[in-house]
């Protein structure tokens, strides 16, 4: 049974989410915030604390997009990851990491200023440089999609969840109304997929 270690709204979706694309079996562990670097079976998993970690058997993984590289290769061949021959294949593989590196990554900066820096820092430079820098960044993901419907093409892969992920995070924050109008339909379309609503589902109650 594959475990995945966090839990909605952290990078463990992008996890989740394609576990239910390729309709593989796994089980959610929610791991507390607070108490996360106390948790020795999360850190085999995801040793820097941070999430998602996975563990399939005796294989631990970290790093959101790795970790889907890793279910495609290893469960495939699966048709939401394209094979290298496939012309497709180049803009998979750009924007599985693109979603991450250029526009996932930097705005921890922003999440971390905006939920526990002092109230009179939550504005601050870096945290607003960050969200700048995603908008910039994001005509690099918009251009594809004013030609098809998904970054790689007419079909659906690993690399709109990395990218859908992201584009989530901007509403998360509070900034997608300045993203380009082909972004925000593109992040429509892909809410509509059942295994992005079973995502959804895995969210832990509120309290």
């Amino acid at each position: 049974m594959i475990t995945v270690y966090g839990t909605p709204p952290t990078r463990s979706m992008r996890v989740i989410w394609m576990l239910e694309e390729m309709g593989l079996p796994y089980e959610v562990k929610p791991v507390a915030f607070e108490t996360r670097l106390q948790n020795r079976e999360f850190l085999e998993a995801s040793p820097t604390g941070s999430y998602p970690g996975l563990r399939d058997g005796d294989i631990r993984l970290m790093e959101s997009c790795a970790i889907l590289e890793y279910l495609g290769a290893k469960y495939g061949p699966t048709p939401i990851v394209p094979k290298p021959t496939n012309p497709e294949y180049p803009a998979h593989i750009s924007y599985l990491h693109f979603g991450e590196a250029s526009l996932s990554a930097p705005l921890n900066v922003t999440i971390a200023t905006r939920f526990f820096a002092p109230d009179d820092q939550k504005q601050n430079w870096g945290a607003q440089h960050a969200i700048e820098m995603f908008i910039r960044k994001s005509a690099a993901l918009a251009a594809p999609l004013r030609k098809s419907p998904y970054v790689a093409g007419n079909t659906f892969t690993a690399a709109d969840i990395s990218c859908g992920f992201a584009v989530d995070l901007a509403r998360f924050l509070g900034f997608d109304d300045r993203l380009d109008a082909t972004l925000k339909d593109y992040a429509a379309r892909l809410a509509q997929r059942p295994a992005y609503q079973k995502m959804l589902a895995t969210r832990p109650a509120p309290h």
